[in-house]
């Protein structure tokens, strides 16, 4: 199956195919990036055209020709703002890729100074585990089944937030690059993946098991190769500062989206904080984020990880075994009378809304946080634990198997946005909702 995958193709050499993709990545007002991955292409030709229109445009890309998987990404300027496009990819200029959906993306309308800013949904969700028998732990197979990503599909959005373990490397696979390579492309091309990731734009951070093993910190010995592995199969406008890290901020409508790494710059979740200095995002990472929440004017800030950021009810990996660094970061908000703080997160295998009031007297307004987990791995046993009754729970909204999550901000008057968090199970049922208003978020003036 590995040489199938990644090295030598046999009796289709020479016919050109697109293993996975296409993918949206980014959108912007004028720009969007698409990803696809191809193998024994020469050429890869992308064209589209405005829904409402006949005139088709073109890009061509030249490529090796090589028969082994390789990922291109492909930059559309000069689009119209607004937008919604279709389009094609064309192998060797005569071989067109076909599907039973459609490939489409939008572009980001300019509403700054014209209009009320724009509604819009986006889906979240962590832990995609896709089987691989001849890799996984004996037993029962530790994915669910991928059918949920078909329900994602099928929920009309504008983009999904993949907040880590998007896919799991097992131990043959972080032991080496290219098995490293294999479990980014064998997770990909998964076929309930594809439809979802061509009708929709797809922003991502990392956790633990797509960035190393279990519970991985900074001193993973190829952590420069998942990160340049994670930069080919995703399509964010950014990754990191000075060739380090995978941390990313984007904007869109009247939201700010702060994506961060919680693995490249992190100690050891073990050591005690009592008796060494400990961090999980690192110095650069936690200024950089800091002055992007005190530069945004967006009235909605949502601050993206890999693991939980409020709990103070768990063992787990998360802030809470980073306290200084959580309180370092919070009393900054508050200090700083930061409105909008959302945090959004993944990693626990079970969803739930935390919340902590601490900072309400100063601050203004309570801190939640949204975790999100899992789309298909294993679910947790969290109810046969302490954190069963963990009082920072929102009541409702504990969910112990496979899901994801929407959110969707609406309302035509600044200041009385509404923010509603929606949880799906599988099959794309709702499972709650709950409400949060613009102006339940708002800072006291310093």
């Amino acid at each position: 199956m590995f040489l199938f995958l990644t090295g030598v193709i046999t009796s289709h050499a020479q016919t050109p195919q697109v293993l996975a993709g296409p993918m949206n990545g980014y959108s912007e007002y004028s720009e969007v990036l698409i990803w696809v991955q191809t193998s024994c292409a020469r050429q890869l030709k992308n064209k589209y055209k405005k829904s409402n229109e006949t005139v088709w445009l073109e890009k061509q890309i030249a490529l090796d020709g090589e028969c082994k998987a390789q990922n291109t990404k492909i930059v559309l300027s000069n689009l119209s703002f607004g937008s919604t496009y279709e389009y094609q990819i064309i192998l060797n200029n005569k071989y067109p890729f076909k599907a039973d959906y459609p490939f489409l993306f939008k572009t980001k309308s300019l509403w700054e100074w014209r209009t009320p800013a724009p509604d819009f949904k986006f889906l979240f969700g962590s832990c995609l585990y896709v089987n691989d028998s001849a890799y996984d732990r004996p037993g029962k197979p530790y994915g669910q089944g991928t059918s949920i990503l078909n329900a994602m599909a099928n929920t009309p959005v504008d983009f999904m937030i993949w907040l880590g373990d998007n896919t799991y490397l097992r131990e043959p696979d972080y032991a080496s690059e290219s098995g490293i390579d294999y479990r980014y492309q064998h997770t990909r091309s998964e076929k309930n993946l594809q439809a979802f990731l061509a009708k929709t734009h797809h922003y991502a951070t990392w956790d633990d098991h797509d960035y190393g093993d279990n519970d991985g910190n900074e001193s993973f010995n190829l952590k420069t190769h998942t990160r340049k592995t994670f930069l080919d199969y995703w399509g964010n406008k950014n990754f990191g500062e000075n060739n380090e890290g995978v941390y990313s901020h984007f904007r869109f409508s009247d939201a700010a989206f702060f994506l961060l790494d919680d693995r490249s710059f992190r100690t050891e979740s073990d050591i005690n904080e009592k008796n060494y200095s400990k961090t999980q995002l690192g110095k650069n990472q936690l200024n950089w984020l800091k002055n992007n929440l005190k530069h945004s004017r967006a009235p909605f800030k949502f601050v993206c990880a890999g693991g939980q950021v409020l709990n103070k009810y768990t063992d787990k990996e998360s802030f809470n075994l980073y306290q200084k660094e959580r309180a370092e970061l919070l009393q900054f908000i508050v200090d700083e009378k930061i409105s909008g703080v959302v945090f959004i997160s993944g990693d626990r295998h079970h969803t739930e809304m935390i919340t902590d009031s601490s900072f309400v007297n100063e601050l203004g307004y309570a801190f939640i946080d949204i975790t999100s987990s899992p789309l298909s791995s294993g679910v947790s046993n969290v109810l046969e634990t302490e954190e069963a009754n963990n009082p920072q729970r929102i009541p409702g909204t504990l969910v112990v198997e496979n899901n994801y999550c929407s959110i969707i901000i609406t309302g035509a008057k600044k200041g009385q946005r509404q923010m509603d968090i929606t949880c799906y199970n599988k099959e794309g049922k709702v499972l709650w909702l709950h409400q949060v208003q613009e102006k339940s978020l708002k800072a006291k003036n310093k």
